[in-house]
């Protein structure tokens, strides 16, 4: 878990809403459901690197000591969201609050980023998510001197978020229209969705030796990722390859005899490993975050493909073959 860092007067710290009784899940806490081998908290929490600390709203607390979280509990109960944010606004030292709901386990550093580097241009109103012209209200940043118009609401029994957007001011960061960042489980339907898919959409960029399927992909990577797509490339070899770099302690580990090495940090992680007659679909479950899926090499694979040529013929422009890939993803 999170460990928080000293905590500064005029930061930005993370929020998390656990949500109220979760009865379209069947009681079951939305913090503690699991997607991609970790628990939504765990998700979020791995998404909140660069703040200097994350506290978590509930009801109660004796639900969610296994979180591992400061806790701040709910003044007003049952009211609803606006509850949880005014009475984080009260208890924590910082000058704003990123609120994330717990229910949404696809928020990314990146989304968390954009929100931080957007809210420093002006502090002085809310700042809220948008996607596909939707306002979230529940991944936004909330300053502190909106804590009095939060109360006068919830003396006057308006509990609307969107009111306290309008009446507290209030502007928006769009996100891409393919980030899945704002995607929540609101029901047991939406989370065995979750859990099945959707799938990363597959694509190969394939020739013969030394026809520019590397420089084919490093200009079409950036190009994807413009368009505000989550990438991941898979290099197939069709004879084999050394799998770490001479030097190196791992590479080092792995001459003296170990079958599989690891090296980690706290952003990234490496496995090397021996392995006979593993296959690319074996290796599609490493990046359940993926919207694409590149794979370098694989000229006779059933998967949708650019074929390169050079010298031969130019390679085409990265613009048209990720247009050519939205194409086909829409048919997915």
């Amino acid at each position: 878990m999170k460990e928080n860092k000293l905590q500064t007067v005029g930061a930005v710290a993370g929020y998390i809403l656990s949500g109220g009784k979760n009865t379209r899940m069947e009681g079951q806490k939305k913090l503690f459901l699991r997607y991609g081998g970790e628990t939504f908290c765990q998700r979020i929490l791995h998404a909140c690197d660069c703040l200097p600390a994350v506290y978590l709203s509930v009801d109660k607390k004796d639900p969610y000591q296994e979180a591992g979280l400061p806790m701040v509990e709910d003044r007003w109960r049952e009211i609803g969201p606006i509850g949880g944010i005014a009475s984080g606004l009260v208890s924590c030292k910082e000058d704003a609050l990123l609120v994330m709901a717990c229910d949404m386990p696809m928020i990314d550093p990146e989304s968390v980023q954009q929100l931080l580097d957007t809210y420093r241009e002006n502090t002085s109103v809310i700042l809220v998510a948008e996607q596909n012209g939707r306002i979230h209200p529940l991944f936004g940043i909330y300053p502190k001197h909106v804590l009095p118009v939060a109360m006068q609401m919830i003396r006057e029994g308006d509990y609307r978020m969107m009111h306290l957007l309008e009446r507290a001011g209030y502007r928006t960061l769009e996100l891409g229209k393919h980030s899945r960042a704002l995607e929540n489980i609101n029901s047991t339907v939406d989370y065995r969705t979750l859990e099945t898919g959707p799938r990363p959409f597959v694509f190969a960029v394939s020739g013969w030796k030394n026809s520019g399927k590397t420089t084919m992909i490093t200009r079409l990577v950036p190009e994807l990722v413009r368009r505000g797509y989550k990438v991941a490339v898979i290099k197939h070899d069709g004879h084999d390859f050394e799998s770490d770099v001479p030097g190196t302690d791992s590479y080092r580990h792995q001459k003296a005899g170990a079958y599989g090495t690891a090296v980690f940090s706290d952003h990234r992680f490496l496995i090397t490993k021996e392995y006979q007659g593993i296959t690319e679909r074996e290796l599609f479950a490493a990046f359940p975050e993926a919207d694409i899926i590149l794979i370098e090499g694989m000229k006779n694979s059933p998967y949708p493909k650019y074929f390169c040529r050079y010298p031969e013929q130019p390679l085409i422009s990265a613009e048209k073959l990720a247009d050519e890939i939205e194409k086909r993803m829409s048919l997915y």
